[in-house]
């Protein structure tokens, strides 16, 4: 009996018809400890559903299946109970981890609920904005171009939240597919800088970037590190305040973090800095620290779960440091090839 249940691919064991565990796998015994041959089902599974699942079975000499939650070390995983009866009054009873597929189907449902709540927002706007309009008529001009103007500005919210979730669905589909295109990093960020100049005079700030002495040219896509340099720099422009903001590239060198030869780029501010607490959270879409801000500043949560998948797709790693008051550095570490 255990050289055939060794041979199924999931953790499994079989219940005589006193309700006794008399067989299990060597998955089982993993799962649920090796002592388990001789305690009852309801000892080794304290789920109702599971013991149900096994009674149901047992009774009607059929196939039973239902869903088992638990934690294990302060983690949720998710099992397909399936109690079968077989030859001999005996219960055979498989469990399929499928904590993988749920937190999938969460993941989706989440983002189905961001999206819908994000684009709600803005669309509730506009049709106010409308119906005051309707109500108005054309007696008062200056009153309408006001409208009209807060019309505008929700088309450009809308609009910059369809871009950015084409921009992800875009990186995510090519994750997989390494980039092999040489790409000058210091080229590419001076371009860039200059591009964001004018960002800077709203807010008193200046970008400040320190070139390698030697050239960092690396394998990568240029039109998604040119994104992750413009999310970085923005973010930095938009949150940081006044100040400098200073950009840094190193030279090609040994880079412990990705244990290969590669370059690291910084882009640094001296703002308000961000509660420990929230950095492990940056990059998940949708996320805000201050969420009303960062609508009123044209963001639309996406910014760094754009530069997550990126430099994943690069092979490469990014860190954040911040302080409270001192200001927050994002550095992304990337390998020459």
């Amino acid at each position: 009996m255990t050289n055939l249940l060794n041979a199924f691919p999931l953790a499994s064991f079989i219940v005589g018809p006193e309700g006794y565990v008399v067989g299990a796998n060597e998955q089982a015994l993993v799962l649920f400890g090796r002592d388990i041959i001789g305690r009852t089902s309801v000892e080794v599974v304290r789920n109702p559903n599971v013991h149900d699942a096994i009674e149901h079975a047992l009774a009607q000499k059929t196939r039973k299946q239902c869903d088992w939650n638990t934690t294990q070390a302060t983690t949720d995983l998710v099992y397909h109970i399936t109690a079968s009866w077989i030859e001999a009054e005996d219960i055979l009873v498989t469990f399929r981890d499928v904590t993988d597929i749920e937190q999938s189907l969460r993941a989706r449902r989440e983002f189905v609920t961001n999206v819908s709540h994000e684009l709600k927002t803005p669309l509730t706007a506009m049709l106010g904005v409308l119906e005051t309009l309707q109500l108005m008529g054309s007696s008062e001009p200056e009153a309408q171009q006001s409208f009209i103007g807060m019309m505008q500005q929700e088309t450009q919210r809308m609009n910059r939240l369809v871009s950015d979730l084409l921009s992800l669905s875009s990186v995510q589909a090519n994750e997989r597919i390494r980039p092999s295109t040489p790409v000058d990093l210091c080229a590419l960020l001076e371009e860039t800088i200059t591009s964001l100049q004018g960002l800077t005079l709203q807010s008193h700030s200046q970008l400040l970037f320190t070139p390698p002495k030697t050239a960092s040219i690396i394998l990568g896509d240029g039109d998604q590190l040119r994104q992750v340099a413009i999310n970085l720099i923005e973010n930095a422009i938009k949150y940081a305040g006044s100040g400098n903001i200073l950009i840094g590239l190193s030279s090609m060198a040994y880079q412990p973090l990705l244990r290969c030869k590669g370059v690291k780029i910084t882009v640094e501010d001296h703002g308000p800095g961000i509660a420990a607490i929230h950095i492990p959270r940056l990059t998940e879409r949708f996320y805000r620290v201050d969420g009303h801000r960062s609508r009123n500043l044209g963001g639309t949560g996406l910014g760094l779960s754009i530069v997550k998948h990126i430099v994943s797709r690069h092979r490469g790693r990014m860190r954040i440091k911040s302080t409270l008051g001192c200001g927050s550095q994002f550095a992304i570490y990337l390998p020459a090839n």
